[in-house]
């Protein structure tokens, strides 16, 4: 059946299917929809623009907007597996290529498995540490599970913000050990050395500063950039990669890398290996415009306060599990301020702008339930960890905020259980200790004896910062909400008083919640448990 509206100049015909499927659509549903719809009419630079991702671009910004949406291009981003894991940092250039991506343009996600023994200098004023063979096999292994892992999380994530079949988009995961392993250095030098000029390379920044400013720079790092563009030379010429996506201190490298891919591209015709004119060459011997390798770099990211993005108190959020949970990489992202959270939601999500407008003017109406923050964080879970692992941690999360005591033994007892193979993923972790080690025990030394603090120091200085809180029940029962509590100097004997169920309930600043199970001391030593200090506790006072 059909259904014809009218009262309108022009009408248009409407299923009754349609109509139905619209009214059963929630009205964000449908602004989400609208917002890809309208995103997706935008040439892919300008979205790039409008989201922040462009600092700097190697190459004519015209020319670029218009081989974009005249063709599909080439672009590269690289990771040199220098730690044990990728960080948050990594994700801006990455996120670049996944947009790419989505619009139907190849890309290339590059593991720097040669390049990692040499060593990067931008940046830098000291060398970087030697790192062992066994250590660099690790971190390559690791680093490039995660890219893999990481984009097949990219094409679930794509889906669900409407981007059904990535308009043809490719993508590739190398590793540039497969052709550097092999480079014959006499090869290297004739068709790159004689290109590059040394007074050029002695100019740049990065060799100014560190041979000015810091330890000196070494041979291998002077040449550090001519791998770099040998590796898009490679690229260019076997993987049709035209454009380089760097970090802002890569600027330098890609211009070089520039240069060496337009000096081999016009001089590597007669090196024997064809007679045919290659495809990027015009009649005249010169690259081709439409063909010209260009780069783009992404800002350096700091937050509104000046510090480095994806740093926690000096440290980096890993994207590794087991080195940052994603309970604690939520938590991170939570703690976002609000003069930073809309600029994150452009960069590091899918959701269009439109709806981070919508969302921000709904954040500012009540900034306490921190709707912007909830929403950045669960958009980077999923992409990092899939979306099961963001709605469970955006659960746990939850809980927290308004917790009860049945609610976090209900947590405690999954991980238990084993349903949760990574226990520090959970909100609420858990621990045992016997009676004594508690009861007239100030709270500072209950800290350390439940693997809270390191020390008894630590305890103390805790304790004495205000940064720990305990908790009481609103009511009898396990459901009832509990309230926290800031420790203060009180009395040995104080613990007692806040004994709940058999537990006492820490919180450690604002979401780290531990769960301290009370038991007699005979219990504690025939489940074999240990707990820091209960030896010497003992020795102190043998058992009667």
């Amino acid at each position: 059946m059909r259904i014809m509206l009218t009262g309108r100049p022009s009408a248009r015909w409407i299923c009754a299917r349609c109509l139905q499927q619209a009214r059963q659509t929630p009205r964000s549903k449908r602004f989400h929809n609208n917002a890809v719809k309208q995103q997706q009419k935008k040439s892919v630079l300008t979205v790039l623009e409008e989201r922040g991702y462009i600092n700097q671009i190697a190459g004519d910004r015209n020319a670029l907007d218009r081989l974009l949406e005249s063709r599909k291009l080439g672009f590269y981003a690289g990771v040199d597996p220098t730690a044990p894991s990728l960080h948050l940092g990594h994700l801006l250039p990455l996120m670049v290529l996944f947009w790419l991506y989505h619009h139907g343009h190849r890309v290339v996600s590059l593991v720097g498995g040669a390049t990692a023994r040499v060593g990067d200098p931008s940046g830098r004023l000291t060398s970087r540490t030697k790192t062992a063979e066994s250590v660099h096999d690790i971190n390559f292994k690791t680093m490039f599970a995660q890219l893999g892992g990481l984009w097949e999380n990219v094409e679930a994530y794509g889906q669900r913000h409407g981007y059904q079949d990535s308009s043809n988009g490719t993508r590739e995961l190398l590793d540039n050990s497969s052709w550097l392993d092999t480079l014959n250095i006499l090869d290297f030098l004739k068709l790159m050395g004689n290109g590059m000029r040394l007074g050029t390379m002695l100019g740049r920044d990065t060799v100014r500063n560190k041979m000015e400013k810091g330890d000196g720079m070494s041979f291998a790092e002077f040449t550090y950039p001519l791998l770099q563009g040998w590796d898009w030379w490679h690229m260019y010429r076997h993987h049709g990669v035209q454009l380089q996506i760097g970090g802002s201190d890569q600027y330098g490298n890609i211009v070089a890398g520039m240069d060496a891919v337009k000096y081999i591209a016009q001089n590597s015709a007669s090196d024997g290996t064809g007679s045919q004119t290659p495809e990027w060459l015009d009649a005249e011997g010169k690259v081709k415009e439409d063909m010209l390798p260009m780069g783009l770099t992404v800002p350096l990211l700091t937050t509104s306060s000046g510090e480095k993005f994806g740093k926690s108190a000096g440290n980096a959020i890993w994207l590794e599990r087991s080195m940052t949970s994603a309970f604690d990489l939520y938590g991170f992202l939570l703690r976002s301020s609000d003069d930073d959270v809309e600029r994150y939601l452009k960069l590091f999500t899918f959701v269009p702008t439109d709806e981070i407008g919508m969302v921000m003017g709904e954040h500012a109406n009540d900034p306490g339930k921190r709707k912007a923050q909830h929403l950045l964080a669960s958009e980077v879970l999923e992409l990092v960890h899939g979306r099961d692992e963001a709605i469970k941690t955006r659960k746990e999360h939850e809980v927290l905020r308004a917790p009860n005591l049945a609610s976090l033994k209900r947590q405690d007892k999954t991980d238990a259980s084993g349903e949760n193979p990574n226990p520090a993923s959970s909100g609420a972790e858990s621990t045992v200790l016997p009676y004594s080690l508690v009861v007239n025990t100030p709270f500072s030394r209950i800290l350390y004896h439940a693997g809270i603090a390191s020390t008894k120091s630590e305890g103390a200085r805790m304790v004495a910062k205000g940064g720990v809180y305990i908790a009481t029940a609103s009511a009898p029962g396990g459901d009832s909400k509990l309230n926290f509590h800031q420790v203060g100097a009180q009395k040995a004997n104080g613990v007692a008083d806040y004994i709940i169920d058999g537990v006492v309930v820490f919180r450690i600043g604002k979401w780290k919640v531990r769960v301290v199970e009370v038991v007699e001391d005979a219990d504690f030593d025939s489940r074999s448990l240990h707990a820091p200090g209960w030896d010497e506790w003992k020795a102190i006072h043998p058992q009667k």
